[in-house]
């Protein structure tokens, strides 16, 4: 479907069929077009952007790829690239804004209506990835004493300027949030009911300073599809909204699957992203790895004396070494996803260490048994596949122990469990792994 879009859209800009194609992109939905516009050339980007009114377009820039937006930005005028902010989410305008020269920035914002203009100035003089950031100020705010009918003749009235309506929040004469009205339960009162009547008063919110990492855990946590914002004196400032939440819910996971792979999360699309970076990037894990590698080597040495001898023992050094990292990344991958939803913390760490060697020992067995036919298949000899065969459950435990006590330990100390736990594993393992089996060897054939 997004080829033949593309083949459409180049097709009639070649054939200079402007109206045409300014009629058939407003029949798709912004994110489709901008799907659609991330495959064309830049020449052809810019032209068909051209043929959108603002709304749409501004909808569009905020859909596309920061590198691919940002591309557009530099070659859009400043007049035009107000017109199109004022017409979008603050959130969205400030978004974009973000990664653009200051200079065009601010010529750009003073462009703007002097409303739009501070409530984006406002977006941006927050730290980046805070909720602050995040947050719309296009926000419904209602009062205790309405009832619901006033309530939604309010709603009425103020249809056209309000975004997207998850939740409605209460605010006293300070604009303090007291309260939030589901707009499930609004529609569904009587209409002579107070709104202090329907509302929950207990209203789980965040600050603008808070870390979005914050945010997308209470948003996960509670199902919610909007989070309402305050300042450090619980008034309400804004709202972070589905479309936000499911961006950050994306980033984090992104961000945490790099890290567990022993790489700084890249920030950009991967094909937006310059090789130098991803170089930058990888290399620094890639050299702790590197060093760490030397103490597999050094244990091999510390051990000559045996595999000199039994030089069929190195055979299976590939085998056990990599069953071990699995089992450990395995454990660490399984306890990170715990942690991170809250199934186990630091005080469980004894029960979650069995649990895991448990299972490991079980795995360990069956893997050790299948190990033992292997070895003897390759001629190795009865006493050269018990030491594969009891090694292989011992590694597997060993690896799983480790496993699980990295992540919780690195949460306890405030450290992310995903930066240190792959790179931990793959070193440790290694190396203790060996040292288990050369121990094992000794003991069996000498």
């Amino acid at each position: 479907m997004e080829t033949s879009r593309v083949t459409h859209v180049r097709q009639l800009l070649r054939e200079r069929k402007y109206r045409t194609l300014s009629v058939d992109l407003l029949r798709w939905h912004p994110a489709d077009i901008a799907e659609v516009l991330e495959d064309l050339e830049p020449s052809e980007r810019l032209l068909a952007l051209r043929l959108l009114p603002d709304e749409v377009a501004g909808e569009v820039l905020a859909e596309m790829e920061e590198s691919s937006a940002r591309e557009i930005l530099d070659d859009i005028s400043p007049e035009r690239l107000a017109d199109i902010l004022e017409d979008i989410q603050d959130d969205d305008a400030a978004a974009l804004l973000e990664d653009v020269p200051d200079a065009l920035r601010e010529e750009v914002i003073a462009l703007m209506e002097a409303e739009e203009a501070e409530d984006v100035r406002e977006r941006l003089s927050y730290p980046e990835n805070s909720a602050g950031r995040l947050m719309t100020a296009d926000v419904v705010r209602l009062r205790r004493r309405w009832t619901v009918a006033e309530t939604l003749d309010y709603l009425r009235h103020a249809a056209q300027t309000l975004g997207s309506v998850y939740y409605l929040y209460v605010v006293d004469e300070d604009d303090h949030l007291v309260g939030v009205v589901p707009l499930r339960a609004l529609v569904t009162a009587a209409p002579e009911k107070t709104i202090r009547e329907i509302m929950t008063p207990n209203v789980v919110r965040v600050n603008v300073f808070d870390d979005q990492e914050i945010v997308a855990d209470l948003a996960a946590k509670y199902n919610f599809v909007a989070l309402p914002v305050v300042d450090s004196e619980e008034r309400l400032v804004g709202v972070i909204t589905i479309d936000d939440l499911v961006d950050v819910l994306e980033e984090e996971a992104t961000e945490d699957i790099q890290r567990l792979g022993g790489s700084e999360p890249l920030g950009t699309a991967y094909f937006a992203t310059p090789i130098r970076t991803m170089i930058r990037k990888r290399i620094g894990w890639l050299m702790l790895l590197f060093v760490g590698g030397t103490l597999t080597g050094s244990v091999i040495r510390l051990f000559e004396d045996i595999t000199t001898q039994f030089t069929a023992l190195t055979i299976f050094i590939p085998l056990l070494i990599g069953t071990g990292g699995n089992a450990g990344s395995q454990t660490v991958a399984t306890v990170i996803r715990a942690l991170a939803l809250g199934e186990v913390e630091f005080h469980e760490i004894f029960h979650v260490v069995l649990r895991e060697a448990t299972t490991a020992s079980t795995i360990g067995l069956i893997l050790g048994g299948i190990a033992f036919v292997r070895a003897l298949l390759w001629h190795t000899g009865y006493e050269i596949a018990w030491v594969v065969a009891l090694s292989l459950p011992f590694i597997t435990v060993w690896a799983a122990i480790i496993g699980a006590m990295i992540p919780l330990v690195a949460d306890r100390l405030g450290i992310d469990p995903t930066v240190i736990s792959g790179p931990f594993i793959s070193t440790s393992v290694d190396a203790t792994g060996l040292a288990i089996y050369f121990t094992i060897a000794r003991l069996i054939l000498m």
